[in-house]
């Protein structure tokens, strides 16, 4: 049978010897992006935006670094900024002879074409042996234009300062084709309406995007690789799915078509009537073709909502249950496989049936989504927190010992306690908190917080309990002037 044991300033030591808030924060580390190369990276309003802002947030909780990003207004002062040190890391490029002088790069964890582009008249190009005397504009300072100029320098080469200032060259016929990447060449033509541009061929090298640090910092380099190598599958696929706008559009050719009808027409009368036919059946497959576009439009927002919906609750935003039990197995794999810790906290509010009662359901709503936002800014990077249903939360600990998590638990306690909400004032919660310990199945492991939570409310409320271990209010006063 299960006993009570009141945990002691010393015990509580023993647990987390070093948790204190300097636990929490990670080293600081400064990088430098392309501020204006959609949908990989760029800065909008002052944030950093694009696929790389997705991998830098991943890449930091796995190597347990704390990015700062430095605004620069060019690709060229990004990369004045890395070579003077500013910047220790570059968060997506390509490698290349010169880049290597004065940077490391880790492995790659994306890779992507590379496109010519040209006018609608042009023929299509396999790579760049046929352009011959043709002018080709390539940004400055890019992979691609130190490529052309090391491997073809025979070719006509034209350097503009970033890819939209090459396609306008090129959409007003001063340069005959422009080299770029798949996706952001593609971004820029639909986003500003080059209607007679189009990829004409594909280009080597193909982009195999690395970060990359100065040649000094090899530690940096290796905590980098270590976590580009733990990236899940799923990550890459949801960042690839959240930002690419790549679209394939087939358009008829009709030249062959009128010049065909007018053989035609001069060998039998009768073509002018099968040419109205013709036109007639056009019209309606045109018709067909953009009803067909936009319902794969809708029905492709339609699934990303759904997705969406399917691991939020509609309520908060947070995670939800559903959501929840499928990242707190693959924690459990995780601590099984490489013997790591990893905690759950269950999170109840107290009375909140009186909430309800005396202000209505609304302002119960109300407190249940300030109370979720309280919670996602208060917790750490790596935790995940999600609604477990009616006024219960749960949040999910992983690479942490029960010391640590009762530590957070305590954070949280005292940021609700201190807390005003909007529509009902001060309010408080009771916590259970349990470290998983394998090879016990997720039911069991939440069993155990469950009763934890309950050993809580059951003796006053506004308390934590780990497991079978309760904190009273004497011994969190304790513990926190020991911290």
């Amino acid at each position: 049978m299960c006993q009570l044991v009141i945990f002691s300033p010393h015990v509580l030591a023993a647990n987390a010897s070093t948790a204190t808030s300097e636990e929490f924060a990670y080293p600081t580390v400064t990088y430098c992006i392309d501020p204006d190369w959609m949908p990989y990276e760029a800065i909008r309003n002052n944030q950093h935006v694009g696929m790389s802002s997705d991998y830098i947030i991943y890449i930091g909780v796995l190597a347990e670094l704390d990015f700062q990003l430095v605004k620069t207004k060019s690709w060229s002062e990004s990369l004045e900024k890395l070579k003077s040190g500013e910047c220790q890391v570059a968060s997506m490029l390509n490698r290349s002879p010169e880049r290597e002088r004065y940077l490391r790069f880790t492995q790659p964890f994306f890779v992507g074409p590379n496109v010519l582009v040209s006018n609608v008249e042009q023929a299509f190009f396999q790579g760049y042996e046929n352009i011959g005397t043709q002018v080709v504009g390539a940004v400055a300072q890019y992979r691609q234009a130190e490529y052309i100029d090391n491997y073809y320098p025979h070719i006509n080469l034209k350097l503009v300062e970033n890819e939209l200032a090459g396609l306008r060259l090129l959409a007003d016929g001063d340069i005959d084709l422009f080299v770029g990447s798949l996706l952001s060449v593609n971004a820029l033509i639909q986003k500003s309406g080059f209607s007679n541009l189009r990829i004409a061929g594909l280009a080597e090298p193909q982009d195999q995007l690395s970060m990359a640090v100065s040649n000094d910092d090899i530690e940096l380099l290796n905590k980098l690789n270590v976590a580009i190598s733990e990236l899940p599958e799923w990550v890459h696929a949801d960042i690839y799915k959240q930002w690419n706008n790549v679209r394939v559009i087939e358009e008829v050719d009709y030249r062959y078509f009128w010049i065909a009808t007018s053989v035609f027409l001069c060998i039998i009368i009768l073509g002018v009537w099968r040419q109205l036919l013709v036109s007639r059946y056009n019209k309606k497959l045109t018709l067909k073709n953009q009803q067909l576009q936009t319902l794969q439009k809708e029905l492709l927002e339609n699934n990303q909502r759904l997705e969406f919906m399917s691991v939020r609750d509609p309520l908060t935003n947070m995670y939800n249950r559903h959501f929840m039990q499928d990242r707190a197995a693959q924690e459990k794999q995780v601590s099984q496989r490489k013997n790591l810790p990893v905690c759950l906290l269950l999170i109840d509010i107290d009375f909140f049936k009186a909430v309800n009662d005396q202000f209505g359901h609304s302002a119960g709503d109300a407190v249940l989504v300030e109370l979720a936002t309280l919670i996602c800014s208060t917790i750490r990077n790596m935790d995940v927190a999600a609604r477990w249903g009616g006024e219960e939360f749960i949040v999910l600990c992983p690479k942490t010992t029960l010391g640590e998590a009762i530590y957070l638990a305590k954070r949280l306690k005292n940021q609700i306690r201190q807390h005003e909400f909007t529509e009902v004032g001060r309010m408080t919660c009771s916590f259970g908190v349990a470290e998983y310990l394998g090879p016990e199945s997720f039911v069991d492991w939440f069993d155990r917080t469950d009763k934890a939570l309950y050993a809580a409310k059951n003796t006053g409320r506004d308390r934590i309990h780990a497991s079978c271990v309760e904190l009273t209010e004497k011994t969190e006063s304790e513990k926190l002037d020991s911290v």
